[in-house]
């Protein structure tokens, strides 16, 4: 694995970009109508410039809430999972939610430490799909 892992685009750098404090920039980001019309394009430019990606982990930490579904399949090859993860999500994206997902390979235990992986990002909810699972998974 390199060394050489790309930097996260800063608040900062876009506060500096434009000119602002990196208060007002966290602000446009947890609310776009909490700045002028014109300043929330000013920022919405800088972002798209920079390539700035938001870091979920904070919130994630501080309002106990991921907006995230963990969904574990025994398979990601067998078509019907593809199927049934399609309809999964026509559900979770108009709600805001995105979907985690991961898979097993039909084995009860990689399904468990699959789930203690997916809580670890602290999840809001979960989707399994096969009947059988350890008892520490139950």
């Amino acid at each position: 694995m390199s060394n050489n892992k790309r930097r996260r685009t800063s608040l900062q750098e876009i506060a500096n970009l434009i000119g602002i404090s990196k208060m007002t920039v966290s602000r446009f980001l947890r609310n776009p109508n909490l700045v002028s019309k014109p300043l929330q394009l000013q920022i919405s430019a800088a972002i798209d410039k920079l390539g700035y990606i938001p870091n979920k982990a904070p919130d994630m930490l501080s309002n106990a809430k991921s907006n995230a579904i963990g969904i574990v399949f025994p398979s990601l090859t067998n078509q019907v999972f593809a199927d049934i993860l399609k309809g999964i999500e026509m559900v979770t994206d108009v709600r805001g939610y995105q979907t985690m997902i991961t898979h097993t390979g039909y084995s009860a235990d990689k399904e468990e430490l699959r789930l203690r992986s997916l809580l670890s990002y602290n999840i809001d909810g979960l989707i399994l799909t096969e009947r059988t699972h350890t008892p520490a998974t139950l």
